[in-house]
């Protein structure tokens, strides 16, 4: 992986872009998210420099401990140590285990204390003691400082309570209390900011109700997209190979050891919470990841130790998925190579492609800091432009299109930094969306920035990325002289 980030096309994403300017003005806490990948970040990019690979080293050390965690929570439900071996490589060789070693994003620190939650509880029902709850407070706050959803392994312990009398103490109290402590560097942040982190993440949670006559859209969600995520995520053959293992398991629940019970309850009962939730309600894909690691345990549970001619599929599975990984990771540079063109569609890194090119166009513009800025009217492409500038100055958001609050909303703006200087105005699109890069498209950029500066000059369009003669990725360019101080207004969207 680490050849990979330093040697293939595959440039930064738009939220990891995010999180690097995070990384750049550390604070207790950010717009959408715990401070986490940012102290984590800012900690790769000290050791080895504001790169891709200082941007994601610390992902590749995370997901380098992951099989071996699982592999100790496999020894601590009593399983065999071949079939513990297994469950090992199947965290690290299934596209969670190597997505997770490439992207910085914040599932990885999450992913590792949860992981990190479920092996004290395990080793505490194989020696039939009541867990450490306070050891179990400082994990999953730890874990909270990356993504709140962590607390939702509380619920889960007090909904197994019926299950597992051990569980049951007055320490559980104790625990939860510590475990909040994870939220305190974003209530600092957010006591200062109008809570605008808990506004943001109500306004993503929040399902408006639907008239009753459009029946048509009333489960308003993404159920087949969301489980065949799922699915990619183990790859087919694994993720089917898991959804046998819950049978198995529930046939033989009377007679397993209960940290395997446990583990597997708990991959089945956050599965089964995120499917019925995208049936109402949108899901990306990647929310419901940290269900998988205790669920590895029992799939590799059934295909050792009880159906063992399953563990031909499972090495098919494995042997599929790191075909495919393999695939996905070499298909840019075999796009740019190939003498035919291939469907741009395919491509799963849409969005990371075209930057190293964008990085010498802007090194051509020759921009001085002191005099000019970069500006853009998404925040994804602002962090973008923040990073892939050669003086990794911070660009700026102006929201001409009337979109929802961003990190960018709370930095010092335009109007504070830039009046009367000369901005350069950025925007990008992939293909089949670059008709709004034509003629008429640019005339009305021209005509939206007027507004805010005495000059603008539409400079070039410059391609990015193509597949032979086709272009798939444009960027264009407009030079902004003399910033009048003016600001759009700012919606209340959160």
């Amino acid at each position: 992986m680490i050849l990979t980030i330093l040697y293939s096309p595959i440039g930064l994403g738009p939220d990891e872009a995010q999180y690097w300017t995070w990384s750049q003005d550390l604070s207790w806490g950010y717009y959408s998210k715990p401070p986490g990948i940012a102290w984590q970040i800012w900690l790769g990019t000290h050791l080895l420099g504001n790169t891709e690979l200082g941007v994601r080293c610390m992902s590749v050390v995370l997901a380098a401990l992951y099989p071996l965690l699982i592999y100790s929570l496999a020894r601590a439900c009593r399983l065999k140590p071949r079939t513990c071996f297994w469950a090992g490589l199947v965290m690290a060789l299934t596209p969670l285990g190597i997505a997770g070693s490439f992207f910085a994003i914040t599932d990885g620190g999450m992913m590792l204390f949860w992981i990190l939650a479920c092996l004290v509880i395990a080793y505490s029902l194989n020696r039939g003691q009541r867990p450490s709850y306070w050891l179990l407070g400082l994990i999953v706050g730890l874990g909270a400082l990356f993504k709140w959803p962590i607390y939702i392994l509380w619920l889960g312990i007090l909904c197994f309570f019926p299950l597992y009398p051990l569980l049951i103490h007055r320490h559980f109290l104790i625990g939860l209390a510590i475990s909040l402590l994870g939220l305190f560097p974003s209530l600092v942040w957010n006591a200062q900011h109008d809570w605008v982190t808990f506004r943001h993440v109500f306004s993503t949670l929040y399902v408006p109700q639907v008239p009753l006559q459009a029946k048509s859209t009333f489960f308003n969600g993404n159920f087949w997209e969301f489980l065949g995520a799922q699915s990619a995520l183990l790859s087919p053959i694994v993720f089917i190979l898991l959804i046998l293992s819950f049978y198995r398991l529930y046939k033989e629940r009377n007679t397993l050891p209960s940290a395997l019970c446990f583990c597997g309850l708990l991959c089945f009962s956050l599965l089964s919470l995120f499917l019925t939730l995208s049936i109402f309600k949108k899901l990306q894909g990647n929310w419901g990841d940290f269900a998988f690691p205790s669920g590895i345990v029992c799939l590799c549970w059934f295909c050792c130790e009880r159906a063992q001619k399953m563990l031909f599929w499972l090495k098919g599975g494995l042997v599929l998925s790191i075909l495919l990984c393999l695939l996905a990771f070499l298909l840019p540079s075999l796009q740019l190579s190939l003498p035919f063109n291939t469907p741009y569609k395919i491509n799963p890194f849409k969005h990371n492609l075209g930057w190293s090119t964008l990085r010498q166009e802007l090194a051509t513009l020759r921009v001085d800091p002191a005099q000019e800025f970069l500006f853009s009217d998404k925040y994804q492409m602002s962090s973008l432009l923040s990073f892939y500038n050669p003086a990794q100055q911070r660009a700026y958001f102006l929201n001409l299109q009337g979109a929802r609050k961003n990190q960018f909303s709370f930095w010092p703006s335009m109007k504070e930094e830039q009046l009367g200087k000369t901005g350069y105005f950025i925007v990008t699109e992939n293909h089949p969306h670059l008709d709004q890069l034509d003629d008429l498209q640019i005339q009305h950029y021209c005509h939206l920035l007027a507004k805010y500066f005495q000059t603008v000059e539409f400079k070039e369009k410059k391609i990015l990325f193509s597949l032979g003669h086709q272009k798939v990725k444009e960027a264009a360019l407009f030079k902004c002289i003399n910033y009048q101080g003016l600001t759009p207004a700012d919606p209340e969207l959160y």
